[in-house]
């Protein structure tokens, strides 16, 4: 539920609670908020400096500023030892491409297909001329390197349990 304060107005809370984006392999968001110390440990050892501060003072990740390469660094800063094993999933985001993307509009651009590593994105043919972007979710490791050279921002990050 959003804040309704004058706290809340100013800071923008009250636009919603949405989820921030963790840093990998964090796990449960209630579990990481609870036990996180907020002490920055984190922050200054991303080797893409996608980690900032966020709301709280929580550590979350900003994909505007590049990819998360899934190197540990932030999980082996951590003194609380929070995070899981490497074992497992870094995390559950998906990948979304808005109508805003350039080639939907007729415009040609394959910058997310060039900066995606994974070759998850990929296009194909349309019958307006213009090949489509389309995304492959099983080959997304949803590292979110795509999303900072789109040069209209329609690429975004979502929690997988968003709707």
């Amino acid at each position: 539920m959003a804040e309704l304060s004058r706290r809340g107005l100013l800071t923008g809370k009250w636009r919603g609670n949405a989820t921030a984006f963790r840093p990998p392999w964090s796990g449960d968001e209630q579990h990481f908020l609870t036990e996180c110390l907020r002490c920055d440990a984190c922050l200054p050892v991303c080797e893409t400096r996608i980690l900032r501060r966020g709301r709280g003072g929580y550590p979350e990740i900003d994909f505007s500023k590049g990819e998360c390469t899934f190197c540990s660094a932030c999980a082996d800063a951590c003194p609380q030892r929070l995070f899981q094993h490497r074992e497992a999933a870094p995390w559950e985001h998906t990948l979304s491409i808005s109508d805003a993307c350039l080639a939907r509009a007729g415009v040609e651009c394959r910058s997310c297909q060039d900066a995606c590593e994974m070759q998850a994105i990929a296009f194909f043919p349309s019958a307006q001329g213009i090949s489509l972007p389309q995304l492959n979710r099983s080959a997304c490791n949803a590292c979110g390197g795509c999303i900072a050279g789109c040069p209209v921002s329609a690429l975004t990050m979502r929690h997988a349990d968003a709707n």
